[in-house]
């Protein structure tokens, strides 16, 4: 059975305090906007511990340990758990076209990446005991175990607003009202966390939108009986009229499903 990183990381720190040593030689690397990311192996190489300051994210100053996760050539990854997901924060990614390896950092539940370049300076004045200070300190106040842990309420917020998004679009190209209401007791943790919802739940609005920009002369006719939408998830990929509702049944791995939703939108 596969273990997760958490799990992983446990074996590593997890049995004392002392048990955590580091390598070395950690690296510091200067990133944008006056951002840095910090990196310090582990004396064994099987992990890391990181910390990316300087940006706008729960993220900012806190030190994480990280499982080495290596995918391929020369590329790597730093795993961690974020809000009850697995996260790859940092990264060295292959050279490309005979250029030299290089770092990024991701900021968890945004799309940024931070370019980073190595900082030899910094790099040889930090010291590995100061890493752990301040990475026990954190642990004990039990940051860390907080930034891990899933949130619900924040998830079900973003897809709401999401959706939210994605119905004033079809609205201001439908010109009618639209809106996609989900049962979100229905949507477990898992799903919440592995799946895009806002994306699933979101489809017919979208195409609503689509159809009455392309082909506004046929379709905003009909728009106003379709503009309430119910979605949900179950076995299989179904759509149908209620009364003046369209119930939407998604199913997370039923392909082209923009498709079968346009198609069946044209043929209402």
């Amino acid at each position: 059975m596969r273990k997760t990183v958490a799990a992983i990381l446990c074996t590593v720190a997890c049995s004392t305090s002392f048990a955590l040593e580091l390598a070395a030689y950690p690296k510091v690397f200067s990133g944008p906007e006056g951002s840095e990311v910090v990196l310090a192996p582990t004396a064994d190489g099987k992990a890391a511990l990181f910390r990316i300051s300087g940006v706008s994210h729960a993220v900012d100053k806190v030190l994480f340990l990280a499982q080495l996760d290596r995918r391929g050539g020369s590329n790597e990854a730093y795993v961690t758990t974020f809000d009850g997901r697995e996260s790859a924060m940092v990264q060295k990614k292959a050279a490309e076209y005979g250029g030299g390896d290089r770092y990024v950092a991701y900021l968890p539940g945004t799309q940024k990446e931070l370019d980073l370049s190595f900082n030899e300076k910094k790099s040889k004045q930090l010291k590995p005991a100061d890493l752990l200070a301040a990475y026990e300190k954190q642990k004990n106040d039990g940051l860390q175990e907080k930034l891990a842990r899933f949130d619900r309420n924040k998830s079900v917020t973003y897809n709401r607003e999401q959706l939210n998004d994605t119905d004033k679009e079809a609205s201001a190209s439908c010109g009618v009202p639209v809106k996609t209401s989900v049962d979100w007791n229905a949507i477990d943790d898992e799903k919440l966390k592995t799946l895009s919802i806002h994306g699933f739940c979101g489809v017919v609005a979208k195409n609503m939108q689509r159809l009455c920009r392309d082909d506004a002369g046929a379709f905003k006719k009909k728009a106003a009986a379709l503009g309430q939408i119910e979605c949900q998830f179950g076995p299989e990929l179904k759509a149908r009229v209620a009364g003046q509702k369209v119930v939407f049944t998604t199913e997370s791995n039923a392909p082209n499903q923009d498709d079968f939703v346009r198609e069946f939108l044209r043929n209402q």
